[in-house]
């Protein structure tokens, strides 16, 4: 099974992504709509880490921006007018903005997770 890195798209070896629901949709889709799913290895390679943490802490930025202004009208809908449409609505619009943000999706690392433990647990 070859590894790709997904920053340069290049063959190489690195640090792998976490298999996460957004990446296991997309393989999904891939294997059963358009057959062309090719089984390999996500990795982030040694020389694009530093360009990895930049996207990466983007689209953490990101969401939470996006899932902030959807708690917030929200919040404002709920205010306005107290009924069972003003909730789907409110549901609707953190769903549709929580997508958006998926935009900017980049996968976490195996180690990320691990890193934070061990940062946290020094603290």
């Amino acid at each position: 099974m070859a590894t790709y890195c997904i920053i340069c798209g290049k063959k190489k070896k690195g640090v792998a992504v976490t298999e996460d629901r957004v990446l296991q949709l997309l393989r999904w889709f891939k294997g059963n709509v358009t057959h062309d799913l090719k089984g390999n290895s996500l990795v982030v390679c040694d020389e694009d880490l530093e360009a990895y943490k930049k996207k990466r802490d983007h689209f953490n930025s990101r969401q939470k921006i996006y899932l902030a202004l959807g708690v917030i009208f929200a919040i404002l809908g709920l205010i306005a007018s107290f009924s069972l449409k003003s909730i789907t609505v409110s549901a609707l619009v953190i769903v549709a903005l929580y997508l958006i943000s998926l935009i900017n999706y980049t996968p976490g690392l195996v180690t990320e997770n691990k890193k934070y433990a061990i940062i946290k647990h020094k603290q």
